[in-house]
């Protein structure tokens, strides 16, 4: 399923996220509003702007399989790049919003979901690899976030900590405690 997400793809999928995201008057807040590319360290969105076109060559190894040997140049950063759970450290227990999807990892008896991943686009985790570590949020702490709701982007506001979490559908490098889970709306 990788072989079929290039660079520009997910750049694209972020941007298009984001720009969808931001389009409406933000709300006051405590807390402040970052974007996805904000929790990426300079250097690691540095190498997947500047990253090569990868070659897709089918009759060959695939360039992204976790154990690819070959010597494809732009395979082996993407794969760092997929990989790299740095962190930008000047949002480690700071209360933040950020808009993302939500992708459930436990629901109570009622069928809410009380922890879940929160991803800069729709389908992460699901229908393709999961997005880097430092793309992916941890949350904790959700109320009354129904499982049918999960369709829809959110905002979340909360403190961020740079706590890594794995479970068996990605690795977070961010944590955040959810006080408020609110329904984007466009």
């Amino acid at each position: 399923m990788l072989r079929t997400l290039s660079v520009a793809l997910y750049m694209t999928l972020v941007a298009s996220c984001s720009a969808m995201l931001f389009s409406s008057p933000l709300q006051a807040s405590e807390a402040v509003t970052i974007e996805w590319t904000d929790l990426m360290p300079e250097e690691d969105l540095k190498a997947l702007q500047q990253m090569p076109e990868v070659q897709h060559d089918y009759s060959q190894p695939s360039p992204f399989d976790d154990n690819y040997q070959g010597d494809d140049p732009a395979a082996k950063q993407w794969q760092q790049i997929l990989k790299s759970a740095k962190v930008v450290e000047k949002y480690n227990n700071t209360k933040i919003r950020v808009p993302g999807f939500i992708v459930p990892l436990e629901f109570d008896s009622e069928q809410n979901v009380t922890s879940f991943f929160l991803v800069p686009y729709f389908g992460a985790c699901i229908h393709v690899p999961p997005p880097p570590p430092n793309q992916m949020i941890f949350v904790s702490g959700a109320k009354n976030l129904k499982a049918d709701m999960i369709y829809s982007p959110f905002w979340i506001s909360g403190t961020l900590t740079t706590e890594v979490m794995t479970h068996d559908l990605g690795q977070a490098a961010y944590s955040l405690k959810a006080d408020s889970v609110e329904e984007y709306t466009y």
